[in-house]
């Protein structure tokens, strides 16, 4: 019990030195961007500064200004749309018991089974085949999830 405690202590001292090592690094770049900062605008005068503070003013209250007239008039084309959501018709409850099947599955549909899925890996796996196998999915979208039901169900069944 001690020696887990240890490893926590350990664990959170390890913690606390990076966290202080990423703030000391962060203060360091604060630190170099304001120098930067104050070196390019060392020769500004007051006259400057007010003149940039006008334009950020007078920038930033036109851009408030042009959003509050567009969205209270009423020639708004840009409608937010609210679409209730609908559970659709295809889905597959959570907590439901699993699929039986009424037949059982020869070894030499297992054998052709598995040969399709190590097909279907390979094409995957190639650059050339990889549009075969996209295309193959998007068409038949739960035809791997299939595969994999009817194995689990065949090595059910081997088990009983």
């Amino acid at each position: 019990m001690r020696f887990y405690f240890r490893k926590n202590d350990a664990i959170e001292s390890i913690k606390n030195s990076l966290w202080q090592k990423f703030e000391q690094a962060n203060l360091r770049l604060q630190h170099k961007c304001a120098q930067w900062l104050e070196r390019k605008t060392a020769h500004f005068s007051r006259l400057h500064w007010i003149v940039i503070l006008f334009s950020f003013i007078v920038f930033t209250g036109g851009c408030s200004m042009y959003l509050i007239v567009t969205n209270f008039s009423g020639n708004t084309t840009k409608n937010i749309t609210v679409i209730p959501i609908t559970k659709p018709t295809n889905s597959i409850p959570l907590k439901e018991k699993d699929i039986e099947l009424k037949t059982i599955i020869s070894k030499v549909e297992l054998e052709k089974i598995n040969h399709f899925r190590r097909y279907m890996d390979s094409l995957g796996r190639s650059p050339t085949g990889k549009k075969i196998h996209d295309s193959i999915v998007l068409c038949r979208p739960g035809l791997l999830d299939s595969l994999s039901i009817l194995e689990n169900y065949y090595y059910s069944h081997f088990k009983n």
